[in-house]
């Protein structure tokens, strides 16, 4: 990615630092948003990027540096080397489950691959870039061995001359009527990971979406060239009615950021379910 390029995915997501602190593996256990589970440490290390004087074309497979030229004169602008994540071992031999998609999540606005498949029972989500880097890592949302993906524009930004990078939905099937979701980024060092929550215990996000009260499920409300992202409640009330809970939320890298919940009653329409209990206005219907 050019430094114009990192520049605007620096800006959209903010504070790069923060999502930096968290452990490169993806590690994550304990109680979850919506659901309990752990992520297991995912299958790639961090190699991180250096830029330097380069008088000597860089041996294959090293990450090419930037230098300033070899003269008297004023240095010329130059542009740093895209970071890569660490290359990765490919997709195991045996996998099942496989299903690819393609899209940018890097923010290069270059096509990007992203693969789920079942290995050893487990669900993994695999990306690789268009400019070569490979990262791997663990999905155990729900109670399936696999997940299935969808990209979102998550950060949307209506006439962004460059589009913002795409998020990675994944979606692992629970009981019937239910299921449990996650998003997945890469993070600073271009490693696809499992968001997860801003807490000391470092848990992993996850969200319930159900069609059966109580009703659960995602909300994308656009809104001035944006799109603003709930988990959404309604449970029955006393009145006839649903208490519904908004939950906005957004994210810095592969951390969420929640906002403060929203609280208020609503009569009951008939519509209900598929207002708070599916993925709402997202471009996607578990629930039909």
């Amino acid at each position: 990615m050019s430094e114009r390029r990192w520049g605007v995915l620096a800006a959209t997501l903010a504070v790069a630092a923060l999502a930096a602190s968290c452990s490169d593996d993806g590690s994550s256990t304990g109680t979850t948003v919506g659901a309990s589970t752990t992520v297991a440490a995912s299958t790639t290390t961090n190699a991180p990027t250096t830029t330097g004087t380069a008088t000597t074309t860089p041996s294959t497979g090293a990450p090419t540096t930037t230098g300033a030229p070899a003269s008297t004169a004023a240095p010329a602008t130059t542009t740093a080397p895209t970071p890569t994540c660490a290359t990765g071992a490919p997709i195991a031999a045996g996998a099942t489950n496989v299903a690819t998609i393609s899209g940018d999540i890097d923010g290069d606005t270059l096509a990007d691959t992203v693969t789920s498949y079942t290995s050893g029972g487990v669900p993994h989500v695999h990306a690789t870039t268009a400019a070569g880097g490979d990262s791997d890592v663990e999905v155990p949302v729900g109670n399936a061995d696999t997940v299935s993906i969808s990209f979102m524009d998550f950060d949307h930004s209506g006439g962004a001359e460059v589009p913002p990078p795409l998020a990675v939905l994944a979606i692992g099937a629970s009981k019937a009527g239910t299921a449990v979701g996650t998003f997945l980024t890469l993070n600073p060092q271009y490693c696809i990971r499992v968001w997860h929550n801003n807490t000391t215990d470092d848990t992993l996000f996850t969200f319930r979406i159900s069609a059966e009260p109580i009703y659960e499920g995602l909300q994308c409300d656009g809104a001035a060239g944006s799109i603003n992202h709930s988990l959404t409640s309604a449970e029955p009330n006393s009145a006839g009615g649903y208490d519904v809970t908004l939950q906005p939320f957004g994210h810095d890298f592969t951390t969420v950021d929640l906002h403060p919940v929203q609280n208020f009653t609503v009569p009951d329409d008939g519509n209900i379910q598929h207002e708070y209990g599916d993925l709402t206005s997202c471009g996607l219907t578990l629930f039909p």
